[in-house]
């Protein structure tokens, strides 16, 4: 080698080496200041800086010098680059900092007792560590602006308290698409409005005090409630669709008192709708079923669980061996958790013998897994996504989110199209995989423009499932038709209708229905038939109903925030839920209920922990087994002949 000869350069990895604070790290090469900053454990104040929008560097808060550049320069704005050296604790950054916040309090009211985000507020923080220990300005006198601005009937803004971030405006801009707030006035009058003073409509309006760092936009429904130390923090899953969006149950005294956004990139991406946000009060109902009972000779007696539970099992023993397993069904709902489904299942097949087995009312033909191979987060990767009519956004509202981002910001062609339509009407398709989306009661249509476009490209398919654990209850084989994993069943039975139908006709004389609630209202009269008709209807539920009121075994059940378990998202993501709230009745939980009836009928040694079930449960699937916590149940996704 000659000695005059170059080396050869370093392999590109795609990282780039920085020194923040005398700590070194490599990144990905696109990674900002802040993220460095919090990968290093070093803390950098921001305020207009949100990680799922764009920087845009106007509230100065995150200066920081970087050598050899002249000024300080914004974190939340600059990318990472070889060799870069940072310092976030310099005399001079110290001072802007302290400065900054000197002019945001100039104005600031001096409300902190009063307002709702005391406690949980980043001005409020960021001036204890990072203020100045006194302000050069009097306190008296300050520009005001309008408190208690209602904005709609969720939404309340404190113009006075604005620091003019931007977020709110942003958020509107780049997420949602609907751009309803707009800065007003120049210079130090400047002010969050509506464009036109009107009220706003979006029905994602619910994120605004979310991203607003200050207590300038806050919850109607939670105003002055409570204060954050002393709210119990459980992580869950909203229960209003079958999305899955990750939420932090905040409770106080035996009540929930709001929903908060929990970050999963790949599920709601942080964002809630309003219809599942604002249903935490819902769950405060103190109408329960509360004690067990029995009904005989027409008069209902009050009994012990296990009473009750050897009463079922006597009566479902005795139409067994009377009428055969034909006589009896088994009904569920897609608010149970999985575990609770898998052993009612099994009561329902390897106890009882009956394949009329549902956890809803309509019927699904042809039901597999073809139908759920694309994910959520694998829309933005889709050349073009087809989404058949209203329905998918309105029974999953931060799906319109998700198909907004892939839009604006992954170049995916989003098309929406009536139900019927054909594969030629669509038009041209850009190149790569293709997505079809529809809701239940339209699948059959997406299953046939999917077969079309199949002819010469690549589709992958996402059925919206009703309610919060419709798809895990189609999972784990709550069915007439699909078993366990979608495996085939020799003799389909009768669906959820057909169920009550056959009662009220005197065709199914047992029924064993739980969590029924859900759906039963919807269909008030033939319940109340199919229970007049029934010789035996062995309930297990929390809301009072058509159904608790016929009930011959009445055995009351856990709502949903008070249950452990797991349920499974629209795309089959398995996500964990805990109890966020104590039991209203002191009866087992399901599990264990359904577990000590089989024992009751004959098959002893059934787990009644919902640990324990999992464990069979994953055992007996291996996609649930290989998703774990949080990970996807992918299955065999082949296109039925």
């Amino acid at each position: 080698m000659a000695a005059d000869a170059t080396p050869p350069a370093a392999p590109d990895d795609g990282l780039v080496g920085v020194t923040i604070d005398g700590r070194s790290i490599r990144l990905a090469k696109g990674t900002l200041l802040t993220d460095a900053a919090t990968d290093l454990g070093i803390h950098i104040p921001i305020y207009c800086s949100h990680p799922k929008m764009d920087p845009v560097a106007v509230c100065r808060m995150c200066l920081v010098h970087v050598e050899k550049m002249p000024k300080l320069q914004p974190a939340c704005a600059t990318y990472v680059a070889e060799g870069m050296v940072v310092d976030t604790q310099r005399a001079d950054v110290t001072k802007t900092r302290e400065g900054m916040l000197e002019f945001l309090l100039l104005n600031h009211p001096l409300d902190c007792p009063v307002c709702d985000r005391g406690g949980e507020c980043d001005l409020q923080d960021f001036a204890f560590r990072y203020g100045p220990p006194a302000s050069r300005f009097p306190i008296t006198e300050k520009v005001h602006f309008n408190k208690a601005v209602v904005l709609s009937e969720k939404i309340e803004l404190d113009q006075e308290r604005c620091i003019l971030c931007w977020r709110c405006t942003r958020y509107y801009e780049e997420i949602t698409g609907e751009k309803e707030l707009v800065l007003q006035e120049r210079g130090v009058h400047t002010l969050i409005n509506t464009f036109d003073g009107g009220q706003l409509k979006s029905d994602f309006q619910g994120n605004l005090p979310e991203v607003c760092p200050v207590g300038a936009l806050t919850h109607r429904q939670y105003r002055f409630k409570s204060r954050p130390w002393d709210l119990q923090r459980t992580k869950g899953v909203c229960p209003e669709c079958s999305y899955g969006c990750n939420i932090n149950i905040d409770s106080r005294d035996f009540e929930v008192r709001r929903f908060a956004s929990r970050d999963n990139p790949q599920v709601e991406d942080m964002w809630l709708c309003d219809r599942g946000r604002y249903s935490a009060e819902s769950w405060n109902d103190v109408e329960r079923i509360r004690r067990p009972a029995v009904r005989a000779d027409g008069k209902v007696r009050d009994v012990s669980v296990s009473e009750a539970i050897a009463t079922a099992a006597r009566s479902i023993r005795s139409v067994l061996e009377r009428d055969g397993p034909g006589a009896i069904a088994v009904l569920g709902s897609a608010q149970n958790t999985n575990e609770e489904l898998w052993l009612l299942q099994r009561l329902g097949r390897e106890v009882l013998g009956t394949s009329h087995i549902d956890h809803q009312l309509e019927t699904f033909t042809d039901i597999g897994p073809h139908e759920h191979s694309l994910g959520i987060a694998e829309i933005e990767e889709c050349a073009a996504v087809i989404v058949l009519g209203d329905e998918p956004e309105h029974e999953a509202p931060v799906l319109t989110l998700r198909l907004y981002k892939a839009a604006t910001k992954r170049g995916v062609s989003v098309r929406r199209v009536e139900h019927d339509v054909s594969a030629r009407s669509i038009g041209e398709l850009p190149d790569g995989v293709i997505g079809v989306i529809a809701d239940e009661i339209h699948r059959e249509h997406a299953a046939r423009l999917a077969a079309e476009l199949g002819r010469s490209r690549t589709v992958r398919r996402l059925t919206i499932t009703r309610d919060v654990n419709g798809r895990g209850a189609k999972d784990v084989g709550v069915l007439p038709n699909s078993g366990p994993g979608y495996a085939t069943v020799a003799d389909p039975g009768k669906a959820g209708r057909q169920i009550l139908e056959a009662a009220a006709a005197g065709g199914v004389k047992a029924l064993v229905v739980m969590g029924g609630s859900l759906w039963a209202d919807d269909v008030a009269p033939l319940v109340e038939r199919a229970a007049a008709r029934a010789e035996v209807l062995v309930v297990i539920d929390t809301r009072p109903g058509p159904l608790s009121r016929g009930a011959t075994v009445l055995i009351p059940g856990h709502a949903y925030f008070e249950k452990a378990g797991t349920v499974t998202n629209v795309e089959g993501r398995v996500q964990r839920i805990r109890p966020a709230l104590p039991p209203a009745t002191q009866t087992p939980t399901e599990t264990r209920i359904l577990s000590a009836l089989a024992a009751e009928l004959g098959a002893p040694g059934w787990p009644g922990d919902p640990l324990l079930v999992n464990r069979e449960l994953v055992a007996a699937i291996p996609a649930y087994g290989v998703a774990g916590n949080g990970g996807r149940a992918i299955f065999d996704a082949a296109v039925p002949a």
